[in-house]
């Protein structure tokens, strides 16, 4: 063990010296004078004449502290050696790590690096060029380890009656090749019940992205079954839905432009919110005529009716899909509707809310290749099967791929508690302040 001769300005620091000179033995020693260096000095590497203590040279890094590296010289051929430092070298290492995982953390939880930047003045100030090198060069670093076997799934349940008797059909349909995993009746649809049949036909030891509605019951039995093996997806347009039925069956023109304006955070409606913002103007002019107002949004309803319908038949002409937004842009539409909030009536505040609220698993089909968004494909199964009248991202490339790998880092239990607190590391730097 390394001799440390502890003076009354660094007694208490003794713990902090033990843990960074723990690797060396017994011959180094740490002086009153707080030099590093061996009690008695090597031989010459080039005429192995025992060497003498030459002093120090001194290693600072602003903020932290300054360590006195010990040097030696030949009595005979003048040469001059220093004493290893690399230990300094790892405990700024060891902070400045931490640092990066630090930034992970508040980038998976969307701190900008101006804001992250304004946190660490309060710690260790890092501009936010800094910060934005460190955190991509972290991130370039960083390997997550893909899930091989996940297995993509719907779930989803149906509600037929056998005679008069009420029934729940509960349905696990595989993502892949489209074909029901299990499909089977019950009596009820329990939380017991759900947990046994998801136990019984989905192993609960591996990884399994599983879409559903927004039935409140389901994330508790869900985790409860797969626990940190679950990727849970919102189904998008089940909240569509939701959206939907927040707003009257007849709509003024500005209520259906705000209605189109939350439709467009997942999904590509700019054509129609174009198309509604040139009536809007009109629409201005006539409002406070309850007559001439009816008649005029009723041929503007029938318009944007045919153009919804034009554009829907020319998707169906190219076998296209309603096109999804990325990551990106699905932020930056969220977030401007967000700036606005209080200006919407309390129902739309609350869906914003809803929406805020459970982002991350409506937008985890993002983080993996070929995931689904939606439960269309049980939604279909049901309809072809059994037909029941009583059932219902950055501004950059590289910053949107690092939020993606963030999310997966998360989910692969990389983002994990540090070792030792920023608190801890700093203390291990008192016993070299300035």
């Amino acid at each position: 063990m390394v001799t440390i001769n502890l003076t009354l300005n660094n007694f208490s620091e003794l713990p902090s010296l033990l843990y960074l000179f723990a690797r060396f033995g017994n011959d180094y020693e740490y002086t009153t004078r707080g030099i590093f260096r061996r009690k008695i000095p090597p031989a010459c590497p080039i005429c192995s004449i025992s060497m003498v203590h030459n002093g120090y040279n001194p290693y600072t890094k602003q903020g932290l502290g300054e360590i006195n590296i010990g040097r030696y010289k030949c009595s005979n051929c003048g040469n001059t050696q220093e004493e290893d430092h690399s230990f300094w070298e790892d405990l700024k290492t060891l902070l400045f790590d931490s640092f990066n995982n630090f930034f992970q953390v508040l980038r998976y939880h969307n701190v900008s690096y101006d804001g992250i930047s304004a946190i660490m003045d309060f710690i260790y100030p890092r501009s936010r060029s800094t910060i934005l090198r460190a955190f991509n060069k972290e991130m370039e670093q960083e390997n997550v380890p893909k899930s091989e076997n996940i297995r993509i799934v719907h779930y989803d349940e149906q509600h037929p009656k056998e005679g008069r008797c009420q029934k729940y059909r509960l349905t696990i349909l595989d993502a892949k090749t489209q074909r029901p995993l299990a499909d089977e009746l019950f009596d009820d649809k329990s939380s017991d019940t759900i947990k046994k049949f998801l136990q019984k036909n989905l192993d609960p030891s591996e990884s399994v992205f599983i879409v559903t509605d927004f039935d409140n019951k389901y994330p508790e039995i869900l985790k409860e079954v797969f626990g940190n093996k679950l990727v849970h997806q919102y189904c998008l347009m089940h909240l569509n839905k939701l959206i939907v039925n927040d707003f009257p069956r007849k709509t003024t023109i500005e209520q259906e432009l705000l209605k189109y304006r939350l439709l467009n955070i997942f999904y590509n409606r700019e054509n129609e919110i174009k198309f509604l913002e040139r009536f809007l103007s009109e629409e201005l002019k006539v409002i406070n005529n309850e007559k001439i107002h009816k008649e005029w949004i009723k041929r503007a309803k029938i318009e944007f009716s045919q153009f919804r319908q034009e554009l829907k038949l020319g998707r169906r002409r190219n076998k296209e899909n309603l096109p999804l937004h990325s990551l990106e842009k699905s932020k930056n539409n969220f977030d401007k509707l967000m700036e606005q909030i209080r200006t919407y009536d309390e129902v739309i505040q609350k869906r914003l809310w809803m929406i805020n609220k459970h982002w991350f698993n409506l937008t985890l089909f993002q983080y993996l290749p070929g995931a689904p968004a939606t439960n269309n494909p049980i939604e279909s199964y049901y309809s072809k099967s059994l037909k029941t009248d009583s059932k219902k991202q950055f501004r950059t490339n590289k910053g949107i791929e690092n939020q993606i790998k963030l999310a997966e880092m998360k989910r692969a239990n990389l983002l994990k508690k540090p070792e030792k607190s920023l608190m801890e590391l700093f203390r291990l730097f008192t016993p070299f302040k300035l």
